[in-house]
């Protein structure tokens, strides 16, 4: 028998698949809770009832990055080509990819909230919708880093966490590359959220592990300016909630920690430095990609062989 909440989280999952969305879940609001195992506390002013008091369910949809979107900018940026200048082709080649396999996403998952939030309204239900991505507000006379200094991450985050609440919602897992891994796009996809003071049927999370972990581990290699780390400090608050020896739970909350910033770092470090992406990219969930630069073909290949 189908109840009401069922049919309201039908027409909602609905909605958000009419207007884009390629992937839909719900979580209760309870998940954002700590909950054993789940040792990562939302930090203040992050929680869904921070922007919503009487939320009960928060909404995650996901877009994917289209393949060559992320492949192929990753192999032009090594070959010369007569229509981009050698001196600019790795800033040429990474706003192609930051266009195509962000910006794009960003907007029309903004939009798909939009569309979400007017469906709920108009049912007299309440929606809270964000960006996707990070904010930058600009400080006069300070860089971004510099304005975030004092925050845990030393840069610029979002107001949500999508990826939290991916996970929560049964999408996915997260890998050890910090981002949020999905049985159909593996870490190809981009997040969003929206929190809802509507019952809405939970979807289950996801039982078995999709990350390869240390069978893998290719994203750690693949990250040559070494900004993303696995957590092995038991004080730090956002840890694993996996034990070291069980590995029949999912990563609900993040194995790693990353260094945005450092990242970023890259082009100024390493002029001639890969197109950014190469930690999803050399990624072989769902499959390994048969398109990919040399440096990851010859990565693959060596762990392919082991």
């Amino acid at each position: 028998m189908i109840s009401k909440t069922d049919d309201l989280t039908s027409a909602v999952k609905e909605t958000a698949r009419r207007f884009g969305a390629a992937l839909v879940g719900v979580a209760p609001v309870e998940r954002f809770d700590p909950m054993p195992p789940v040792n990562d506390r939302v930090p203040e002013g992050h929680h869904p009832r921070d922007f919503l008091p009487t939320a009960r369910s928060v909404v995650s949809i996901a877009q994917p990055i289209l393949d060559p979107v992320l492949d192929a900018p990753a192999r032009l940026a090594r070959r010369k080509l007569p229509m981009v200048p050698e001196n600019v082709k790795y800033p040429y080649w990474d706003l192609v990819y930051n266009i195509t396999g962000h910006a794009v996403q960003d907007r029309m998952l903004e939009f798909i909230g939009q569309a979400v939030g007017q469906f709920l309204m108009t049912l007299g239900y309440e929606a809270m919708i964000f960006p996707t991505t990070g904010v930058h507000p600009r400080i006069e006379g300070m860089t971004t880093p510099e304005a975030f200094r004092e925050s845990p991450f030393k840069y610029t985050y979002g107001p949500f966490s999508h990826r939290h609440a991916a996970t929560r919602a049964g999408l996915g897992e997260f890998g050890y590359c910090n981002v949020v891994l999905t049985r159909q796009f593996g870490p190809r996809q981009r997040f969003n959220s929206i929190v809802t003071d509507a019952d809405l049927t939970p979807d289950p999370l996801v039982t078995e592990p999709i990350c390869l972990r240390d069978a893998c581990a290719l994203c750690l290699k693949a990250c040559f300016m070494h900004a993303i780390t696995l957590r092995t400090d038991p004080d730090v608050r956002d840890h694993r909630s996996l034990d070291e020896d069980d590995h029949t739970r999912i990563f609900i909350d993040t194995p790693s920690k990353s260094v945005p910033s450092q990242c970023m770092r890259r082009r100024q470090e390493h002029p001639t430095s890969p197109v950014r992406g190469d930690c999803i990219r050399v990624c072989p969930v769902p499959k390994v990609r048969p398109d990919l630069p040399d440096h990851l073909q010859e990565m693959i290949g060596e762990w392919q062989a082991v």
